[in-house]
């Protein structure tokens, strides 16, 4: 399961990935007569940051909620569904 750091560390590296993208994109865009501008690219950075901001807590939250509880051997069994109605 990931951590935080590795959940950071992938936010951080998949920026730095994009933006050499958009550079690369930039610097070997074939029409010079209309060059791509970085403004361009502003609605994909909300969706990327998107991705990395919700979508990616959410990921975190949810492995986080699948650890299962520490076995000090007091816990053996945890009832996870609701009773019936009477």
């Amino acid at each position: 399961m990931a951590g935080k750091e590795e959940y950071d560390r992938y936010a951080e590296e998949l920026s730095r990935r994009f933006e050499d993208f958009i550079q690369w994109a930039q610097d070997n865009w074939p029409a010079k007569a209309t060059p791509l501008l970085p403004s361009d690219f502003n609605e994909s950075r909300k969706e990327l940051q998107e991705i990395l901001g919700q979508r990616l807590q959410q990921g975190q939250e949810q492995d986080e909620s699948t650890k299962s509880p520490p076995n000090d051997g007091s816990i053996q069994y945890v009832n996870i569904n609701p009773a019936p109605w009477p």
